[in-house]
């Protein structure tokens, strides 16, 4: 009897440890989920589950190492001027594309005189002649090496004497023209032989 009831008693003792053990541990995962939480990354670039992760960089980070020599090469197009000479360049260049269209003289369409009138009436040129005769006069007359951006250049074919059609220049030995259906307004090189052999004359417009 004395036996039976020892080991009951041994039971109980058992029991008692095995469930003080299992309470010790829900406490332990109970106070570590709560202290997880509290410590949980909440801005704008931490993840539901937790994770951080790094936003994009749109901008560089400021930093007292001097930075290393690498000067950009800024293109005309990219540089915004306050000249006129800039400002009729810029919007040569934003119409680049438009169609070839005989006696046009808005975007809609164009044609060689018509491209010209536009953009210099667009700048102020408000008397800017409408005929490619006449705006090859409606200025001092320049040399090729003396124009400069937005300069007015006229193109004169088998020694006519005249100018027989003309473009804005842009710099960099290119000029922006409407010249035919084929091309619509377009960038052309105007440095090489052809262009160089048959040039009539520059107006300066700066």
């Amino acid at each position: 009897m004395k036996k039976i009831s020892k080991t009951k008693n041994n039971i109980i003792i058992i029991a008692i440890a095995v469930l003080s053990a299992l309470i010790v541990i829900l406490i332990v995962l109970i106070t570590g989920f709560s202290g997880g939480n509290s410590g949980q990354k909440t801005d704008a670039f931490s993840s539901s589950s937790g994770e951080s992760y790094e936003p994009p960089v749109s901008e560089p980070a400021e930093s007292s190492e001097p930075a290393e020599s690498s000067a950009p090469v800024i293109s005309e197009v990219s540089v915004p001027s306050d000249s006129v000479g800039g400002r009729v360049a810029a919007l040569a260049r934003e119409l680049v594309g438009s169609p070839f269209v005989l006696n046009g003289q808005d975007p809609a369409g164009f044609d060689n005189s018509g491209f010209i009138y536009y953009v210099l009436r667009q700048n102020g040129f408000i008397t800017c002649p409408r005929t490619t005769e006449a705006q090859s006069v409606m200025g001092e007359r320049i040399g090729r090496e003396e124009v400069k951006e937005g300069d007015l250049v006229f193109f004169g074919l088998d020694g006519s004497g005249t100018a027989d059609f003309g473009g804005i220049y842009i710099g960099d030995g290119k000029m922006i023209a409407c010249l035919n259906p084929d091309t619509n307004v377009v960038e052309v090189d105007i440095t090489t032989d052809y262009y160089t052999a048959n040039f009539y004359g520059g107006i300066g417009i700066s």
